[in-house]
């Protein structure tokens, strides 16, 4: 941990000189930096508060533990990609993969250069967050395939203290903030486990974990939109499908998009082509001879439908 410390406490001496910079700077301090603290993730159907607690090993392992603050309790240990999802509820922890989404404040995962492809990327005024100065980056899509952002990130070591994103009406879509933020480096191994490691009488679920499968799935999108990539590809099983299901997501470095083809006879919930967008997620479905093709992201509806048009057999 103090080699951890010493690389951010030289970084703290140099600010960064550019939008590249600082792009670097958000992704890499969210995944190497030790930290604590509470954030509020706002969406059109309300709002949920959080306690977030990470730290990297010296092996270079990365750990990380969820607390959600409202609701049932739940938690989330993570390490590296391996996530333990505790329900005490049903006293049941279930082994599961991180595979997509926005986890915050780790949102940024693609190169500068990558995503300055298709971002105009500027900087803003400087604001106090969580009791942090902090900068703004504004990322303007440079087309309509995805969602105008605002990050704002801490002047010391580029953690992200808020972040925004809005639609092509300038709509607030999705907002996270932290409300309480520690980056002193105070955080040990103990502060990352769950509460009911050690609780007798639970059950361990793997199934979810165990059915995820890396594979070449014989699928792909064979034009998909500006910036976006390929980052995974996978089989895996689904609730209320009686076979495995084609899993591929693509990025553009900020915003994700995941892909299911799935044998139409084998879906119990079978559509006619449509697209719908309901707050910050579009959801594509496409018939496609035997298959069914869903495809669902924080992205413009244009955007799904673009992709789902788009999905072939590799050959």
């Amino acid at each position: 941990m103090s080699v951890v410390l010493s690389v951010w406490s030289a970084a703290v001496v140099a600010q960064p000189k550019n939008v590249n910079e600082w792009l670097d700077r958000i992704a890499k301090s969210a995944k190497d930096l030790p930290y604590t603290g509470v954030y509020v993730h706002q969406t059109a159907e309300g709002s949920t508060t959080s306690r977030v607690t990470h730290l990297v090993d010296k092996q270079g392992n990365e750990h990380e533990k969820l607390e959600m603050l409202d609701g049932p309790l739940f938690e989330v240990v993570r390490r590296n990609e391996e996530m333990y999802c505790y329900r005490p509820d049903q006293k049941t922890v279930r082994i599961d993969r991180r595979a997509t989404g926005r986890f915050f404040p780790s949102l940024v995962s693609g190169s500068p250069v990558n995503i300055l492809d298709t971002y105009k990327v500027k900087l803003g005024q400087i604001e106090r967050v969580a009791g942090h100065d902090c900068q703004w980056v504004i990322l303007e899509p440079k087309d309509g395939m995805r969602y105008l952002q605002k990050l704002c990130a801490e002047l010391g070591t580029g953690l992200l203290l808020r972040a925004r994103l809005y639609n092509e009406k300038n709509q607030l879509l999705e907002q996270f903030m932290f409300t309480q933020i520690d980056v002193s480096g105070g955080v040990t191994r103990q502060d990352i486990r769950s509460r009911w490691e050690k609780s007798p009488g639970w059950q361990k679920d793997y199934s979810v974990r165990d059915s995820l499968k890396s594979a070449d799935t014989g699928w792909q999108v064979g034009n998909p939109p500006a910036g976006f990539r390929k980052v995974m590809e996978m089989v895996r099983n689904l609730n209320g499908r009686k076979e495995p299901v084609a899993h591929l997501v693509y990025s553009d470095g900020l915003l994700n998009v995941s892909v299911f083809v799935e044998p139409s006879a084998g879906n119990s919930v079978q559509a006619s082509a449509h697209s719908t967008e309901d707050g910050s997620i579009s959801v594509a479905i496409r018939p496609l001879a035997d298959f069914q093709v869903t495809v669902m992201g924080e992205v413009p509806v244009g955007t799904v439908q673009v992709i789902a048009d788009n999905v072939s057999r590799r050959r």
